[in-house]
């Protein structure tokens, strides 16, 4: 490896570390792209790539990460695109997540992968745009990913959270392998709707159950004020975390029960 470049990434590596304490130091990041710069390393695609998604952690860094992109000409690297899309997901931006992906489609050489479907699935469910969400599935049928675990999981969650069963049961019925995301996926969606009969259906089918997948449940149970079923989940659940002792006790102070939830609080202490 070319010592300039060594010492870039090593930069690079070094300023992640830092921003894991401290995301709004954003001159250093700065520093680096004029070293890029200066040292005429900004045609290494590898390099610029992992200077995107180092930059992207703040508004300020995902602006400049931005405007950096839109000047590189190799806009057909699948790598390079993801990360610019998983980007702007990750500050929340879904909207520009979804503009550039069109962009992207219409004027580059880019081809999605399934990578591409998952960040927009999160997008479109995450702005409850289901015309757009629509859309994607339709291109992850046009590209073959239809059997692709990772992207039919999205899709899958895409429409749970749309409120839209009938095609997420649909895309989970046609899927060849299903992952315990893929489970709760689709019970969340029941749940979230209130459909208690075929989220319990799902939960007592699912074969590898998480504490995701009870969580789930006993939200759902606690939320309906149903606490006997929610009890019987939480005893049941091998692996209690913090957000299952927390659905039980603001469960039972919800419907008064103090005494169970103190019983509970005082357990977990």
């Amino acid at each position: 490896m070319e010592p300039k470049r060594e010492k870039c990434i090593f930069l690079l590596l070094q300023q992640q570390q830092q921003q894991r304490w401290n995301t709004s130091r954003f001159s250093p990041l700065l520093q680096i792209h004029a070293f890029i710069l200066r040292n005429a390393l900004e045609s290494n695609l590898h390099l610029l790539t992992n200077f995107i998604a180092t930059c992207s952690s703040s508004s300020a860094g995902i602006h400049h990460a931005r405007r950096l992109f839109d000047q590189i000409p190799q806009k057909h690297d699948p790598f390079l695109c993801n990360t610019m899309l998983r980007a702007h997901l990750g500050m929340r931006q879904f909207i520009e997540t979804i503009t550039l992906y069109r962009h992207l489609k219409r004027n580059t050489g880019f081809v999605p992968d399934n990578y591409t479907f998952s960040w927009l699935a999160k997008s479109c469910a995450s702005t409850l745009a289901s015309w757009e969400g629509l859309q994607i599935h339709n291109h992850v049928i046009k590209t073959g990913f239809c059997s692709n675990l990772f992207a039919s999981t999205s899709l899958v969650d895409m429409y749970a959270k749309f409120g839209f069963m009938g095609c997420a049961r649909k895309v989970f019925d046609e899927m060849s392998e299903r992952s315990q995301v893929s489970w709760t996926a689709l019970i969340y969606g029941y749940a979230r709707k209130g459909d208690m009969d075929n989220a319990r259906e799902f939960f007592n089918e699912s074969p590898d159950k998480d504490s995701a997948t009870y969580n789930v449940m006993i939200d759902a149970y606690v939320k309906s004020g149903d606490m006997d079923s929610a009890r019987c989940l939480f005893d049941e659940n091998p692996e209690r975390n913090v957000v299952s002792w927390t659905s039980m006790v603001d469960g039972y102070c919800n419907i008064g029960d103090v005494g169970s939830a103190r019983l509970l609080f005082e357990r977990n202490a």
